[in-house]
C-alpha cells in the first residue's frame, strides 16, 4: 500500500491488532529495513507472547505479492533472530482478493496468511476505546453506514481541534477505498449541518470539499470565521446605524447571519 493507509498504523490499534491475531500487540518496531534498495513495511509490531506481527495492507491483487512477503520475511529474520515471525496480507480493496500467499519451489516452501478485511464486522472495532480502531472500521463490513458515521462523529467532536482535524484526515484518506460509504457520510453532515472544523488544506486537497460540501462539513470551518465577526455586525449597526442587507455587503457574511446576531443582541 499504500503509504496512505500507512499513516493510520503509527500506533498500535489495539483491537485490531487483537481481531487479526488473538493477540495484543505490545511494542511498534521499527518498519524500516535498510538494504541496497530500501523496504519499508506497512505494520511491524511485537506481541504479547513475544512473537514478530508482520502486516501488508493491499488494496488491489498484485502477483508479485510472494515476492515481496518473503522478502520481508528475511529481513525480519536478520532483524529478530530468535523471534517467531508472522505474517499477514489484509486485503482492503473493492472485490475479493483473488491473489496466491504461497511459493512453492523445489527447495523453497513459503507462505503466509491472507484475509480480506470486509469479512471483519465492524461492530468490535467500533467498541474500542482507541480512535484509529473506529476509523479502520470504516474498511470492514459495515451493515450500517448510518450509525456508525453518526457515532464516528461523535467521537471526533470530543477531540481537541487539531487532533479532530488529523483523524479526519486519516478517516478521508481509508474512505477514498470506500467511496460509497463517503458519499453516505456527505449526506449525513449535510442532514445534521455538522460542526467539524477542516483545514484549507484538506478542502483543497479532497474532492469531497469540492462538491459543495458548504452545508456540511466546510460550515463548521466557515463558523469560526462567522463568530469573528459577530462584534462587528454589532458595532456597525449600533455606530453607524447600517440596515441587515448593508451589514452583510460590507462583510461579506449571510443576511440571515447578520439577523440571528442582531436578534441576539437585542433579547
Amino acid at each position: 500500500m499504500d503509504i496512505l493507509l500507512r499513516d493510520i498504523l503509527k500506533r498500535i490499534p489495539d483491537k485490531f491488532i487483537y481481531l487479526l491475531t488473538g493477540k495484543r500487540g505490545v511494542k511498534i518496531l521499527d518498519n524500516t529495513f535498510p538494504s541496497i534498495k530500501e523496504r519499508k513495511a506497512d505494520f511491524v509490531a511485537e506481541l504479547e507472547d513475544g512473537s514478530i506481527f508482520h502486516l501488508e495492507l493491499q488494496t488491489y491483487p498484485d502477483k508479485n505479492m510472494p515476492v515481496r512477503m518473503l522478502e520481508y520475511y528475511l529481513l525480519l529474520m536478520q532483524a529478530h533472530p530468535d523471534k517467531e515471525i508472522n505474517q499477514m496480507v489484509l486485503y482492503v480493496g473493492e472485490g475479493v482478493p483473488r491473489m496466491k500467499n504461497s511459493i512453492r519451489r523445489k527447495r523453497l516452501t513459503y507462505s503466509y496468511e491472507l484475509r480480506d478485511i470486509k469479512e471483519i464486522s465492524c461492530k468490535e472495532l467500533m467498541e474500542s476505546p482507541q480512535i484509529e480502531d473506529k476509523i479502520l472500521a470504516v474498511l470492514c463490513s459495515v451493515e450500517d453506514p448510518e450509525t456508525y458515521f453518526n457515532r464516528l462523529i461523535e467521537e471526533l467532536l470530543k477531540l481537541p481541534e487539531k487532533e479532530r482535524a488529523d483523524y479526519i484526515r486519516k478517516l478521508l484518506t481509508a474512505l477514498q477505498y470506500r467511496p460509497k460509504l463517503k458519499l453516505v457520510l456527505k449526506r449525513l453532515l449535510e442532514e445534521r449541518k455538522m460542526s467539524i472544523t477542516i483545514t484549507e488544506e484538506m478542502i483543497k486537497q479532497d474532492p469531497f470539499f469540492q462538491e459543495g460540501l458548504e452545508r456540511g462539513v466546510k460550515k463548521g470551518f466557515e463558523k469560526g470565521k462567522l463568530e469573528a465577526k459577530k462584534e462587528d455586525v454589532i458595532n456597525l449597526y449600533r455606530e453607524l446605524h447600517l440596515p441587515p442587507e448593508k451589514i452583510a455587503k460590507v462583510l461579506k457574511v449571510p443576511l440571515e447571519f447578520v439577523k440571528e446576531v442582531l436578534k441576539t443582541d437585542n433579547e
